[in-house]
């Protein structure tokens, strides 16, 4: 086994994961990290978009999953790389879930505790709950 087996087996899960293209572990956790940094900043988009945005964790998640993946040691970096980014993103969410969304993900149920106008205005109407507004 060897990092280039690695790679390609990643690549594999990833593909099967978002069903649309395989990614290079850097790329999936780039593309999360990137998206924490939205939230960070204030996410200023839809709710729907922002869910949207959201699922490159879940893709994340189930590479995570895949069985073949676990005899690799690369796979380490790849946890401890996405723990890092995972620490700054709770520490952008609210304590309590949301009561409707108790069966989905950490990273689903948890609402912002800051938001763009937008998205905190969907969280009210969808959900009742009030997000910060930071505007950007």
């Amino acid at each position: 086994m060897t990092t280039p087996d690695f790679v390609e087996r990643f690549r594999q899960a990833s593909a099967a994961a978002t069903g649309r293209r395989a990614y290079l572990p850097g790329e999936m956790l780039s593309r999360w990290e990137q998206v924490v940094d939205f939230v960070v900043e204030g996410y200023d988009d839809c709710l729907d978009e922002y869910f949207f945005d959201l699922g490159v964790r879940g893709s994340l998640d189930a590479v995570l999953r895949d069985p073949e993946l676990q005899q690799y040691p690369e796979l380490t970096w790849v946890r401890e790389k996405l723990a890092e980014i995972d620490d700054r993103f709770r520490a952008c969410l609210r304590d309590e879930p949301i009561p409707r969304l108790l069966d989905y993900p950490w990273w689903e149920s948890h609402p912002p505790r800051y938001a763009g106008p937008q998205l905190a205005a969907d969280y009210l109407t969808t959900y009742g709950v009030t997000v910060e507004i930071r505007e950007n």
